[in-house]
């Protein structure tokens, strides 16, 4: 009775031969994605490094496409195949950091599931235990991944139904929504202009910085009233070019945005977080003064943004929330909890 072939993607034992002194190959026929089956070798200093060498590039030789998947195929396989699919369709940069990192989360916890064994039942579990552990955000992004991952895998026939579609909903206890009103607006551009308080009265270094002086070095009020003025996201605002400022039509047009690429270095992308967030907004006249005073003063720079670092480069979103949550706290504005809130324009 002839020996049954061996599954697509799968490979037979792996034999090694000393060829001479530190000098090994390792063999095995492997069947590839194409229904042949093929003698592929390796070769080491050592038996060990060779099959080693061998089972690394059988790896990467048959890992596994979108229209290879089945309901035998783990989750990581599934995840391989949708981190490719997002990336063709041009998820940005901080989506794919966020989505990879959550993604970890799901290897430590079911990253071994096949896909047909992951229900409903075991994902929701999964993900209480993601919230309880890491968070609500965390258990947000991993849920979302899962559901997208199992949406994919029903669209190429490895599972009938997505498993995620009835995982509860997490939810986290919200506060009542609080903007700042128009005065107290008026009241925080007033302190980041001239507030002679001290910006962190533990801080030993003298002489103590005042809120003035930090936002003036860190020129930080421009780009809260361009906040004040707009509503737009900080990433945003630092991704304004000066030609997206129409001063006869007093618009500002939301073109792009600046983010942190993976590994270092700021990059300006010329989408937003939505498909309606290419905007065009109207520029009250407190902002188109302030707008007009830098055209006059700020040097150019070779990204042609509105708010560049004093070397002339792009900002760092993060570093910059990170400077207006500073002085929000030396304020007693905790409250106001991120660069998004006090959207109101004093007008």
């Amino acid at each position: 009775m002839p020996r049954p072939p061996l599954p697509i993607g799968s490979w037979g034992k792996i034999k090694r031969t000393e060829l001479g002194k530190g000098r090994w190959v390792a063999k095995a026929r492997v069947r590839d994605l194409d229904g042949v089956t093929r003698l592929v070798e390796r070769n080491g200093r050592t038996g060990a490094e060779a099959e080693r060498n061998l089972s690394a590039h059988l790896a990467e030789r048959t890992a596994p496409s979108i229209e290879d998947l089945t309901p035998e195929s783990r989750l990581t396989d599934l995840w391989d195949a949708y981190e490719a699919h997002l990336l063709e369709e041009g998820r940005a940069i901080r989506t794919m950091e966020r989505y990879r990192y959550a993604f970890t989360y799901v290897i430590e916890g079911v990253g071994g599931y096949k896909i047909r064994e992951a229900s409903t039942q075991r994902l929701d579990a999964f993900v209480k235990t993601v919230k309880n552990k890491h968070g609500v955000s965390v258990a947000k992004s991993a849920r979302v991944i899962l559901s997208g991952m199992f949406g994919l895998a029903v669209r190429f026939g490895a599972a009938p139904s997505n498993p995620v579609r009835d995982v509860g909903t997490i939810k986290m206890e919200s506060k009542p929504a609080r903007s700042l009103s128009v005065d107290e607006l008026r009241g925080v551009i007033d302190a980041l202009r001239s507030s002679e308080k001290v910006l962190n009265a533990e801080n030993k270094v003298t002489p103590k910085q005042t809120i003035s002086e930090y936002c003036a070095i860190a020129d930080l009020t421009d780009v809260v009233i361009m906040f004040a003025a707009t509503g737009a996201r900080i990433s945003e605002i630092l991704g304004l070019r000066c030609s997206d400022i129409d001063f006869d039509t007093k618009t500002a047009t939301i073109s792009g945005k600046v983010n942190r690429m993976p590994g270092g270095g700021m990059l300006r992308e010329s989408f937003t977080k939505t498909k309606s967030g290419a905007r065009t907004l109207p520029l009250p006249d407190f902002a188109l003064s302030m707008l007009m005073a830098r055209r006059v003063a700020a040097p150019t720079n070779i990204y042609d943004v509105v708010f560049p670092s004093t070397t002339g480069v792009l900002r760092d979103p993060s570093a910059v929330s990170k400077q207006w949550r500073r002085v929000r706290t030396a304020l007693k504005l905790e409250w106001v909890t991120s660069i998004h809130s006090g959207r109101p324009s004093p007008r």
